[in-house]
């Protein structure tokens, strides 16, 4: 289920009770609701990219950090949680840790994973958002569909440049020599459904 309340501005944003998944998108506050499958498998691929940097110390991957791009058009009406991000050690420097919102950083990577309550907005606003704040890499996991999209800007603004099944391996250029093996996401969660 998702909630939408607006039109609001990124201070009325901020305002919003801790804790919630609220964003703004096109002035609009929305709550989305996470499922136990999204939570899972947003931890799976925490577990393996965070796995990988400390092997290769680049920078970060992070969870529910939420983000204002002060460079986009309309600024104060966009403010983005997304499920999981990159950051690399360059942005990571821009960091507030005392801030709610990380304003002037942009994470290299981000990933989403498509529920009934994000879809909408994943698919559709939160590209452009993404694209216009120089995002380098997009993942739009779906689960329940097993499939990825991928958008890599500086190929093509528009449209994924790749789409991958849960039957392959996802690489980026972003962590060289890191590999997702989605067969294993598969099994993370197909243990669950048989446990249920």
């Amino acid at each position: 289920m998702t909630t939408t309340l607006g039109p609001y501005t990124v201070k009325e944003w901020l305002a919003t009770p801790v804790g919630e998944h609220w964003q703004l998108i096109g002035g609009n506050l929305i709550i989305t609701e996470e499922s136990y499958g999204n939570s899972r498998l947003a931890k799976e691929i925490e577990l393996e990219i965070g796995f990988y940097l400390r092997q290769q110390p680049l920078g970060t991957i992070e969870r529910n950090v939420a983000f204002r791009f002060p460079e986009i058009a309309n600024a104060d009406r966009e403010g983005v949680v997304p499920d999981l991000c990159y950051i690399p050690s360059d942005e990571l420097k821009k960091a507030n840790l005392k801030a709610n919102v990380q304003e002037g950083v942009v994470p290299a990577l981000v990933i989403e994973i498509l529920s009934p309550s994000t879809e909408k907005i994943d698919l559709g606003p939160k590209v452009a958002i993404y694209r216009e704040a120089r995002v380098q890499e997009y993942w739009i996991l779906d689960w329940e569909e097993e499939t990825v999209l991928i958008y890599r800007f500086a190929e093509a603004g528009e449209k994924p440049v790749a789409v991958k099944s849960f039957d392959d391996t996802l690489t980026t250029p972003l962590l060289p020599g890191f590999s997702l093996e989605l067969p294993k996401m598969r099994e993370a969660l197909d243990a669950i459904r048989r446990q249920g």
